[in-house]
């Protein structure tokens, strides 16, 4: 059963190549079609006791090659005979909700500590190490990352958590197989690489949705690529070897037989189990269904709806609240992007207007808009007021604020 979640995650991985781009019905073919020729086989001769790599020596912890490697290329491929999105803009990485990706990033994180450790087996000393890498790898890839982010003018939360992603896919392969020491120099470099890769990626001719690609199928080159170089025989005798810095250079060449296996094996199957439904029944949605977004052109559910009315929930308790001073809360919502006005009673004051594109955000924005009109910057410029939490304010002619 363990090993089925496996099975379970890889082909989720892929889906972040393609998003909002294949038909639901051709995508569920493919998953069933994929899993069974694409991931089991790789599954059995990296981990089974006959299979070929394991034989021949490759080491892979928890799945670096497995599932890293091989959803990371199979997503590429799909994403090239898909095409890329009708608004495809490679310069826009902004995410759709903050708070949602440290979310996500959270259970990520917490998760990735039973899917490293428990590759063990057992709760054992080598489950312990494993844990312990895995947070290394993923801590030193976030310091790493954010590092980087000030060099380049601008840290950010979602640079943050992408940097912790890296570091956690890094480590995988190679978390029952390397000391603590080197599990933290896995998520620096790890971390180098992808963000270099994710900026060269901007002049790449493809549409990965979610860098799949980049962040999964590179970082498990380059975790499965440092296990031949940092691989120790003592931390894991009854499955371990050790690395090129430790007297086993051929290790090396053991994991590059993996990693060009799970390579050309993702690319051969994803192409030949899309092709021919591209032929056939269609695999790209319709150029008016994409705008509008799977969810209300294949499903007809909606989530905007929801957050409309919790919007108007909102913006009728604002009202409710500004009426005895006389300012008012204006409300607008188009194609997803949901915008509140509040309009203070002093004419002196500037109005605010506050644009949000994520139900996520809403239980930002009472206190933001409960401006403290008795607190005022004489600025000729602009103006401030202050919430009753003592944060400031600024508000120019119109101020806008993404979430």
């Amino acid at each position: 059963m363990y090993q089925c979640t496996f099975a379970i995650i890889t082909p989720a991985l892929i889906s972040g190549s393609i998003v909002g781009r294949m038909k639901m019905i051709p995508y569920m073919i493919f998953i069933f079609i994929w899993t069974t020729v694409c991931y089991d086989p790789m599954a059995h001769w990296v981990w089974g006791s006959n299979g070929w790599l394991k034989n021949l020596g490759t080491l892979d912890f928890a799945g670096g090659t497995v599932v890293h490697i091989l959803s990371g290329f199979s997503g590429i491929t799909a994403s090239i005979i898909l095409g890329k999105r009708h608004d495809y803009d490679p310069y826009s990485t902004s995410a759709h909700n903050l708070p949602f990706t440290i979310l996500g990033t959270s259970l990520l994180w917490v998760g990735w500590n039973g899917f490293n450790g428990g590759s063990a087996g057992s709760a054992s000393d080598l489950a312990a190490i494993a844990v312990v890498n895995t947070n290394t790898a993923a801590a030193s890839a976030l310091v790493t990352w954010v590092v980087i982010d000030a060099v380049r003018g601008h840290i950010s939360i979602s640079g943050a958590c992408t940097g912790s992603i890296v570091g956690l896919v890094a480590i995988t392969p190679a978390c029952g197989f390397v000391q603590p020491g080197w599990a933290l120099l896995i998520g620096i470099i790890g971390a180098i690489i992808i963000y270099s890769l994710l900026i060269l990626k901007r002049y790449m001719r493809f549409d990965d949705t979610l860098d799949v690609a980049i962040v999964h199928g590179c970082g498990g080159i380059s975790g499965a690529f440092m296990t031949g170089l940092f691989a120790q025989k003592w931390v894991n005798p009854s499955g371990g070897a050790n690395g090129a810095f430790y007297g086993h250079p051929i290790q090396l060449w053991y994991q590059i037989a993996g990693i060009l296996t799970a390579i050309g094996f993702a690319t051969v199957c994803t192409a030949g189990i899309l092709l021919p439904l591209h032929f056939t029944i269609g695999i790209r949605l319709a150029h008016e269904d994409e705008l509008t977004g799977l969810d209300l052109a294949a499903h007809g559910e909606n989530w905007e709806a929801a957050a409309t009315r919790a919007a108007a929930d909102l913006v009728q308790q604002m009202r409710q609240q500004q009426e005895e001073s006389g300012s008012g809360v204006d409300y607008a919502h188009d194609n997803g992007t949901f915008e509140l006005s509040y309009k203070p009673s002093d004419g002196n004051v500037k109005p605010i207007t506050i644009k949000y594109s994520a139900l996520g955000a809403l239980p930002c924005l009472m206190p933001t808009l409960r401006l403290n009109e008795n607190h005022k910057q004489e600025d000729s410029a602009s103006q401030t007021g202050k919430d009753r939490s003592g944060s400031i304010i600024t508000v120019s002619d119109i101020q806008t604020m993404q979430f």
